[in-house]
């Protein structure tokens, strides 16, 4: 097939090397995505060209649902499966920052597509994972596209040919002369990636990005948090060695959270108890006030009865609202059963 076959629908985007354009071809207008070089007064340059023929080439090596298929390659114009859907930097600016739950689903899902390029018999580093080059679809699927920045890893190597990445999502190795981009600098990336996704940083603003790490995002957990600060430690031997390790911890961290809540929700109810036990003191001294007042006539008395058959109805009730609120967290927590029999029998003696 040659390039005029395909039609060219409207532009996608464009970045300092290449344009990407929503094209259409044959009966069935089968949707893909046709990127060219940019040229500069009329030309391409030679590293440009290098760099669409190292795309062009780890493209085709790969079999991946979230991965663009390369459909061919033609001068200086590549085609690629279209990945329908929203770029996470649009979805953003749009909508805002990412609620926790969502978060961690699309963060699991590129932890999984880093897995399959990293785990390659020729690794993969993809070295530009930022909100602009995840796709998310209606459906939810999240897609990783634009491979401009990808090289292979090459353990023998000492640094990286070309230094590239995005500013702000980029990790230190990439510009600082500090050996060759490995799995680990995806994983900064991702780190980075994450942190805007769920609090809307400007990842280039250093000072924002320190005050987030430091004090944590409204709404966010502080388990989700401390995955984001592992992942974008300064030093690559401080955060994840792989994306599977990121993967595990996104699916032991709940278990954290919930933790945290039962230790939470025990030192409620421990609370609890000793206000009961305040409360049932100031009823016995109520009590003996009425009997005190006794000697002092009958209306006293009374009153001092009255006023304690009055009170005493009321704090009972309070707490058995407290206790089933408090029940009924911890089941959403899902703390077993012994933990909760354990904190009925608190509640038991503070009814008594």
């Amino acid at each position: 097939m040659v390039m005029s076959d395909y039609r060219i629908i409207a532009p996608l985007g464009k970045g300092g090397n290449c344009e990407a354009y929503l094209a259409e071809y044959g009966e069935e207008k089968r949707k893909v995505t046709v990127k060219k070089c940019r040229e500069i007064d009329g030309e391409v340059s030679a590293g440009i060209k290098k760099n669409m023929e190292t795309e062009a080439r780890i493209l085709s090596g790969l079999n991946h649902r979230s991965i663009p298929k390369f459909i061919e390659k033609s001068g200086n114009t590549i085609v690629l499966e279209y990945m329908p859907g929203d770029s996470l930097e649009k979805i953003v600016l749009k909508r805002g920052a990412v609620k926790e739950k969502e978060a961690a689903r699309i963060a699991k899902d590129l932890a999984g597509i880093l897995r399959y390029l990293h785990g390659r018999r020729e690794p993969v580093i993809y070295r530009d994972l930022k909100p602009a080059n995840i796709v998310i679809s209606e459906e939810g699927k999240v897609s990783l596209i634009d491979f401009g920045a990808a090289r292979y890893y090459k353990p023998y190597e000492r640094s990286d040919t070309v230094n590239l990445g995005t500013m702000g999502f980029a990790a230190p190795e990439q510009f600082g002369n500090l050996g060759q981009t490995d799995p680990r600098t995806d994983i900064y990336c991702l780190g980075m990636t994450l942190l805007q996704m769920v609090s809307g940083v400007n990842t280039q603003d250093a000072e924002a990005v320190t005050r987030y790490k430091q004090n944590g995002v409204k709404g966010i957990s502080p388990e989700f948090m401390s995955i984001i600060r592992k992942c974008t430690s300064p030093d690559r031997d401080d955060r994840f060695k792989s994306a599977k390790e990121i993967m595990i911890a996104l699916d032991n961290y709940p278990k954290m959270v919930r933790k945290r809540g039962f230790r939470k929700a025990i030192k409620a109810l421990v609370a609890a108890f000793f206000i009961s036990v305040l409360v049932a003191g100031a009823v016995a001294h109520s009590e003996s006030t009425s009997a005190l007042a006794y000697e002092y006539g009958e209306m006293a008395k009374e009153i001092a009865i009255k006023d304690a058959n009055e009170r005493l109805p009321q704090v009972k009730l309070r707490f058995s609202y407290a206790r089933t609120r408090i029940e009924e967290y911890l089941k959403d927590i899902g703390v077993i059963d012994v933990e909760r029999k354990s904190e009925k029998m608190l509640f038991d003696r503070a009814d008594s």
